[in-house]
């Protein structure tokens, strides 16, 4: 597994200009932008996947964990995300609106491209979730997903002959998420973040879960599982290690390592910096 070095010290310098704690008292930001560089397991190939979101409302990073505090404090936002691995290309567009605590409305349109030799698919996604806040700590609900895919084949002899295919699909979920800290909190008291999805796609079916516990409002570390049934055949599962740590309240660097427990081998590795402002 490699880096590319040049690349991941530009990261590591930007975030090392520390601050105190305290300037987390009077940070306020609307802008966020994420960049992510690595390798995927043994390919030769290395994956670019950066991002940018707007929060509509003003996130005051005070008492609470930083890395959550726009969702602590119900911000309205949209996003945007490219990811490039190879002749892979994904796009994908993310809104969240916060009407009080009764309703929470996201909505979501993903693009997927790949292009080869003999093959093109191109699959597209339009997404809605709905859901509440059952008190200050919980939250629940579920959520559509209809995919458009498109498949293109050449012959092999005749590269000129082009087949095509169409198939549109459904994929449900149900999700629910715990913070120990509320909304309003004075202070700062360790605690835990918990988010667990369930979703039936086809004939798969998959449980995600990702738990991470923060020591102080600028760190914290986690797990994250991931179990994928194919059609009661066949099955996957991934656990994930990681770290999220907050030089400043404007700069993170997120590092995680994966285990595949089927193959027994490196699963996935995240390398994510963000920066607030």
């Amino acid at each position: 597994m490699k880096f590319r070095r040049p690349l991941m010290c530009a990261i590591v310098l930007s975030t090392s200009l520390t601050t105190p704690l305290a300037l987390a008292q009077t940070a306020q930001i609307h802008h966020e932008v994420s960049l992510g560089i690595s390798d995927i397991k043994d390919a030769d190939d290395k994956f670019l996947g950066v991002g940018y979101r707007y929060y509509f409302d003003t996130v005051n990073m005070a008492t609470q964990p930083w890395a959550i505090s726009p969702y602590l404090q119900r911000a309205n936002n949209a996003s945007v995300n490219y990811f490039a691995i190879d002749d892979l290309n994904s796009i994908n567009i993310d809104g969240e609106w916060f009407y009080s605590d009764t309703l929470i409305v996201r909505g979501r349109y993903g693009r997927i491209s790949d292009e080869r030799n003999l093959s093109d698919v191109t699959q597209q996604r339009v997404g809605i979730s709905l859901s509440t806040f059952a008190n200050d700590h919980w939250e629940y609900g579920a959520g559509i997903d209809l995919f458009d895919i498109e498949e293109a084949f050449y012959a092999y002899d005749d590269p000129t002959t082009r087949y095509k295919a169409d198939d549109n699909e459904l994929s449900f979920s149900i999700f629910a998420r715990y913070t120990s800290f509320g909304g309003t909190a004075k202070s700062f008291t360790p605690g835990w973040d918990i988010a667990m999805k369930g979703t039936h796609f086809d004939d798969e079916f998959s449980i995600e879960i990702d738990a991470d516990y923060y020591l102080k409002p600028n760190w914290s570390v986690g797990v994250a599982a991931l179990y994928e049934n194919h059609d009661g055949y066949s099955s996957e599962n991934l656990i994930e290690l990681g770290t999220n740590y907050w030089f400043n309240p404007y700069s993170s660097l997120r590092f995680g390592l994966g285990y595949d427990t089927d193959d027994g081998d490196l699963g996935s590795i995240t390398l994510l910096g963000t920066f607030r402002f």
